[in-house]
This record gives C-alpha cells, sequence and structure tokens, in this order.
C-alpha cells in the first residue's frame, strides 16, 4: 500500500515529534482541514514548524474563509495544479471538486482554452490563474473586471489563493509528493 511518501525527499514530522510551541499550529491544521491525522504535505511542511505555523493559516484562509463558490475555487486551483504539473495537488482538488457538486465536464476543461472561454467569473478568474502563475501580464481591464466581480477584498483572496497553491505546488514537487493509494488523478487536461 503506497502512502505517497516513498521517493519524498522529507520524512513527515509527527504530532509526538512536534517542538510544544508549535503543537497549537499543527493541532490547528488538523482541525481546520476536518481531518483526523496530518495531511502528507503539511506533515512534511512540519519539518520546519515555523513555517507551517505562518503557511498554513494562509491556505485555510482562502479555502475555507473567502466568499468564493465552492466549484470556483476548485478550478482555480487546478488551474494552478495543472500549469505547475503537480499531481498531488492536481489529485486531491479534482476529488474535492467533485464533491463541491463541480460537473466533470468542466472539470475536463481546466487548463485549456475552452475553460477560459467560459462566461462570467470561472473564464475571467481561470485566465487570471493561468497568467499569475506564469507571471505574465494581466491586462488592465482584466484587473478591473475581477475587482467589479469579486470586490477588493475577492481581488486580493483570488491572488493570494493562487500565489498559496502555487508554492505549495512547487513545495510539492520539490519534496516528490505522491498521490497516496486510493485517490484518484485523471491526467492532466490537454
Amino acid at each position: 500500500m503506497s502512502d505517497g511518501l516513498e521517493n519524498a525527499r522529507l520524512s513527515r514530522v509527527e504530532r509526538e515529534d512536534c517542538p510544544p510551541e508549535f503543537l497549537e499550529a499543527y493541532d490547528e491544521v488538523i482541525r481546520s482541514r476536518g481531518r483526523t491525522s496530518m495531511p502528507n504535505v503539511f506533515a512534511l511542511l512540519a519539518n520546519s514548524p515555523g513555517a507551517l505555523a505562518a503557511v498554513t493559516p494562509v491556505g485555510a484562509h482562502v479555502r475555507y474563509g473567502t466568499k468564493f463558490d465552492d466549484a470556483l475555487r476548485e478550478y482555480v486551483i487546478l488551474t494552478v495544479a495543472q500549469e505547475l504539473r503537480c499531481s498531488y495537488e492536481w489529485g486531491h482538488h479534482w476529488e474535492f471538486a467533485i464533491k463541491v457538486g463541480a460537473p466533470e465536464e468542466m472539470l475536463k476543461k481546466v487548463g485549456t482554452p475552452a475553460i477560459e472561454a467560459e462566461p462570467g467569473l470561472v473564464g475571467l478568474a481561470t485566465t487570471y490563474a493561468r497568467l499569475v502563475t506564469r507571471n505574465e501580464e494581466v491586462a488592465d481591464d482584466m484587473v478591473a473586471a475581477l475587482k467589479q466581480a469579486l470586490g477588493n477584498d475577492g481581488f486580493v483572496d483570488m491572488t493570494i489563493m493562487i500565489g498559496y497553491y502555487g508554492m505549495l505546488a512547487r513545495f510539492i514537487n520539490t519534496m516528490r509528493l505522491q498521490l497516496e493509494e486510493g485517490s484518484t488523478a485523471p491526467p492532466f487536461n490537454v
């Protein structure tokens, strides 16, 4: 049975190995993600307990503390995962997207021109996610449209969400973390 850690460059840090001053942060990751144990990505991140304590509240905010529609949030995260070829993030968020009711036909468009051609916020947000992830120029009219649709706070939250999942994907890829057995990840879209 694969736990996704066979080729990982770091080992998991379990709760009993976490310094006492960071136990509250460790426990908060488990609680805020609705889990009973620490997900692999955060158990590897806990090799630097200070990084775990600093980074994970940002993730909790952009995942659970924004006004984004659940499916829209997952389309954006999946766009980042596909752009950075992060199979772990792609697989987990594909599963989350299905759970929140995102239609599979829409998920099959993520990372393609077809999703960016979708009307309204879906096309706009996924295009923005691709541009920001690639560090490409974002036109002023796109920023204005995002601010109009999301408000200034939503625009900031969207930008931070893209950056957070980009940072996490780069960490995951560098650590060679793989999906756990039982998780399914369809191939990246073409």
